[in-house]
């Protein structure tokens, strides 16, 4: 579980996110100690149970940073509890319609992952009462009461992520601070072959400049195309800024569930859990 610093988990929310998932277990650190890195070294099924190994880096109350091993113990529910709670636990957004869920994660091509994403960003702006304008110089554009959204769709935060971006600054600098402007990407593109840890990586090295020029970053729910999430800055328009704020207050949980349910990969010649 890598975090970036602006972005660490209490051990209290870390508690609460394994409860979520099943995993009746407690760290044992105080609740209000801040988690920079926790990674599953082993995992072993005991009698209505689970045992884990874990790996944490935390931040103790003098604002050290220490790490540990630490064997913790807890009772495990069934999958089709967690099935049932996951599935209660999911709150649309305040959309008037709202698109099908999705199966899973990833995409079965590039052109599915793209049109995912088109499909996305548009139900939600045309759902804010934005008309489609149809532009030649960038991937999407919309448009109410003559403030325009001019998107461009990214598959994966890579050279050509980059270059869209680089796209949308020199469109802001011919059409003004009065348009917004974003770029849009699938949330978590492990299965089109980045980490998470680059794709954040890579969203931080970017974020400043992005943000200073009012340059969205947006990703979308590899699973509910109705939540979109915001990496940099929320669009001016008020009705898009609204919904930003509100799915905004969702992903640090989101992110939390994915790096739990992942299975876990051991780096190269090591025994350690990446």
């Amino acid at each position: 579980m890598n975090k970036p610093p602006d972005k660490m988990l209490t051990v209290g929310e870390i508690n609460s996110t394994f409860a979520e998932k099943g995993v009746h277990i407690e760290l044992p650190l105080p609740a209000h100690y801040l988690v920079r890195n926790l990674q599953i070294l082993e995992r072993k099924k005991i009698p209505e149970g689970v045992a884990l190994l874990l790996s944490i880096k935390f931040v103790d109350d003098k604002g050290e940073e220490r790490s540990d091993l630490f064997h913790c113990e807890g009772k495990l529910e069934s999958e089709e509890k967690k099935r049932r709670l996951s599935e209660k636990d999911i709150q649309q957004p305040p959309l008037d319609a709202h698109l099908p869920l999705r199966s899973q994660e990833g995409f079965d091509s590039d052109e599915a992952a793209r049109a995912y994403l088109t499909e996305a960003v548009t139900h939600l702006v045309k759902d804010k009462d934005f008309s489609q304008v149809e532009r030649g110089d960038v991937d999407l554009c919309f448009e109410k009461e003559g403030r325009r959204l001019l998107v461009e769709l990214a598959v994966r935060c890579d050279d050509l992520a980059l270059a869209k971006a680089e796209k949308l600054l020199a469109l802001r600098q011919k059409e003004g601070v009065d348009q917004d402007y974003g770029l849009v990407i699938p949330a978590f593109q492990e299965t089109l072959g980045v980490p998470l840890l680059v794709q954040e990586r890579w969203i931080q090295r970017h974020q400043e400049r992005l943000t200073i020029n009012r340059i969205g970053v947006f990703g979308v729910d590899n699973w509910n195309p109705n939540l979109l999430y915001a990496f940099s800055v929320h669009p001016g328009q008020k009705d898009l800024k609204r919904y930003f704020m509100m799915t905004g207050s969702k992903w640090d949980l989101v992110r939390s569930r994915y790096v739990l349910r992942r299975p876990i990969k051991k780096a190269p010649g090591t025994d350690a859990a990446v």
